[in-house]
């Protein structure tokens, strides 16, 4: 059964549910979340004195139902879907644990799913496996010779 909560700072103008949807007061309507481009992540802009606060819905889920963010803690999502903010998938948990959380439902931004990355899984694997000098092998890939230097340190694509 969705239960509805006064959002902390908002009473009596925007209310959260267990379910994680926000309405207004004033009109009824649910508030539509709007997509974060830059970490796919949802949002809401909600207002109070002509001023627009950014609010994160998991938070706000938190906030009214269980308490304020503990010091040093993260709004945690158990299923590592960030679209999922029903109270009974959220918690606050330490920021090494939502990490943690993140590689069990691989849905970290390391190896090739980094946006940044040069090499594949198993491009890393050949080159781990590769006995040249690092210069040449460097060549072969079009990364700096520090790079295969880090591979082969485990310093970088360690996890993998």
């Amino acid at each position: 059964m969705e239960e509805w909560r006064d959002i902390v700072g908002f009473e009596g103008i925007y209310q959260v549910s267990n379910c994680g949807q926000v309405r207004s007061i004033i009109t009824g309507k649910i508030k539509k979340l709007t997509i974060s481009k830059h970490d796919l992540r949802p949002y809401l802009g909600l207002w109070k004195n002509n001023k627009q606060l950014i609010c994160k819905p998991h938070k706000l889920v938190m906030e009214a139902f269980v308490s304020f963010r503990p010091e040093g803690m993260e709004c945690c999502h158990n299923d590592g879907n960030p679209h999922n903010n029903h109270l009974s998938n959220l918690r606050w948990d330490t920021s090494k644990n939502n990490h943690a959380d993140k590689v069990k439902h691989g849905t970290t931004n390391r190896g090739e799913r980094c946006g940044a990355a040069k090499l594949t899984q198993k491009q890393v694997d050949e080159i781990r496996q590769d006995n040249r000098l690092q210069r040449l092998i460097a060549a072969d890939y079009g990364v700096h010779q520090n790079t295969i230097s880090r591979i082969k340190n485990g310093k970088r694509w360690a996890h993998s």
